[in-house]
């Protein structure tokens, strides 16, 4: 059998339903099989699949399987569900459903209190609620930060069915968060965290009662007629570009977190204020800096809002004209480089926080957007000179006034990518800032307090799961090994190791 590659931070595996996900062809079940369980005998490991529809013992085929996409075929099962088998939570896809809302519930009841301690906040048109316990003031932090949602304090509980967030207080300015989609809560947030936490909260449900709707995880300004999105994964500056771009007259704000991306290109304001990381960088311009000091809004010691007066209004439209990748680079100078739209569509498929639902349709949906896009690199140094030159392209009644030539593609090097291999013999184990969130099939890994989203595929997601409980590294090659007896040990090692590198450089694992 062909080594199992372990998935990357950072990236979400792409698999056709009617491709086999390992090379043992597996046995096809009548369509007439409507559900299919696994069963494994626990004394001696043999796993048996088992057609609901008549209890029909189906052939092994050499390994186990489980039923593909399309109800037509089984295939053999990836590492991330031998791992689950092999560590003996395995659950049929109808139970896993039923204990993710279990799970949801019941982390969301984690730090209820009596009603008489409770202020509940609704949001207009939106299955979702806040409940803050203790802490009455992020009532107003959150309307000022969220204009426009239609926040209301309400007396009766959530209608079936609504998700649910938990905000509660600890001393004046210190409070614990526990997401509806996260399965841990975080604590001691000062009051922009624990605003950050509700309003991700929010978003999330704003995306998941869209279905099909794009959640780009980006900075995006309109210059004139140009609607623009400023992605990279992490730490790239993206926040503070487009607050400073949003700045220039004739500019708008759309967002510096979350853009939803409808179809035909058109994407909405939520309304969000801008957050920005404390203390500014010591390079940003001293205009720039008296703009931030003069227009602070929900603050503090780690991050601050800011009321933007050019920002535009929740419900606004906009089609995106470009989709640009920021690339820091220390004393270069601002310029435009050719993006390939392969390069594009990769970063809308890790950069979106939205459910993707049917594959199939998802992946028509990228090529669809990307086609229409234009799609550059920007390579900064000195934020002044990035601002400048974006203006200057994009600040035209007619076409963008690109450079011709363009400057060529350059290779995007992933900081992932760029991370050493752990110490295998570390003892590993899950970072206390990081919150898990599923969404769909994906899974992410979330820092709040960074605003940084990590997708995991399932073969990530696994190796998470299994660092629940701190292990060394070796441990989970072995677990892995024993799940993939077929693979050599070398190869999950080696994949193994280089996982856990790029989750240590992240700050995910300690």
């Amino acid at each position: 059998m062909a080594a199992v590659p372990v998935a990357q931070v950072g990236v979400v595996a792409v698999v056709a339903p009617a491709v086999a996900v390992a090379d043992r062809v597996v046995a096809v079940v009548a369509p007439a099989v409507a559900e299919v369980a696994l069963a494994v005998d626990v004394a001696d490991r043999v796993p048996r699949v088992v057609a609901a529809a008549d209890r029909a013992v189906l052939a092994d085929a050499g390994g186990l399987v489980r039923p593909a996409a399309d109800n037509g075929r089984v295939v053999a099962l990836s590492l991330a569900e031998r791992c689950a088998v092999h560590s003996g939570i395995w659950v049929s896809g109808t139970e896993m459903a039923r204990v993710e809302h279990r799970r949801q519930e019941a982390g969301a009841r984690k730090m209820r209190a009596p009603d008489g301690c409770m202020i509940r906040l609704s949001f207009a048109d939106l299955k979702h609620e806040v409940q803050l316990i203790d802490c009455g003031s992020l009532q107003n932090a959150l309307s000022t930060v969220m204009p426009n949602w239609g926040i209301e304090v309400k007396a009766d509980e959530a209608p079936i069915g609504s998700s649910v967030t938990v905000i509660q207080g600890k001393r004046k300015s210190a409070f614990d968060f526990q997401s509806w989609w996260g399965e841990s809560s975080l604590t001691d947030l000062g009051i922009a965290g624990a605003t950050c936490g509700a309003v991700a909260d929010a978003t999330q449900a704003y995306l998941d009662a869209r279905p099909g709707t794009f959640g780009l995880h980006c900075g995006a300004v309109r210059i004139g007629e140009y609607l623009l999105a400023f992605t990279r994964t992490y730490r790239a500056g993206k926040s503070t570009l487009v607050t400073r771009l949003a700045v220039e007259p004739g500019c708008a704000l759309f967002c510096d977190d979350i853009l939803p991306i409808a179809a035909d290109r058109m994407a909405m304001v939520l309304g969000v204020q801008p957050r920005l990381r404390l203390p500014l960088p010591s390079g940003v311009s001293p205009a720039f800096r008296d703009h931030v000091a003069r227009n602070l809004s929900v603050r503090d010691h780690r991050y601050a809002f800011i009321s933007d007066p050019q920002q535009a209004a929740f419900g606004t439209w906009g089609r995106l004209a470009a989709m640009i990748i920021l690339c820091r680079q220390d004393g270069a100078r601002a310029r435009f480089h050719e993006l390939e739209t392969s390069e594009a569509a990769a970063y809308l498929i890790r950069q979106n926080i939205a459910d993707p639902g049917d594959p199939e349709a998802h992946y028509d949906r990228i090529d669809s957007l990307v086609q229409g896009l234009t799609c550059l690199t920007l390579v900064y140094s000195d934020l002044e000179d990035a601002v400048a030159l974006v203006r200057d392209t994009f600040d035209a009644m007619t076409n963008p006034q690109l450079p011709d030539p363009l400057g060529p593609a350059i290779p995007l090097i992933d900081p992932d990518e760029a991370a050493e291999p752990a110490d295998m013999t570390k003892v590993f184990a899950q970072a206390g800032d990081v919150v898990t969130r599923r969404i769909g099939s994906d899974l992410f890994l979330w820092q709040m307090q960074e605003r940084n989203f990590f997708s995991l595929n399932p073969v990530g997601g696994a190796v998470w799961a299994l660092i629940e409980d701190p292990q060394s590294g070796t441990s989970l090659v072995s677990t892995l090994h024993d799940a993939f007896p077929n693979t050599p040990a070398k190869q999950i090692e080696h994949d193994i190791a280089k996982l856990l590198g790029q989750m240590q450089a992240r700050g995910l694992v300690i």
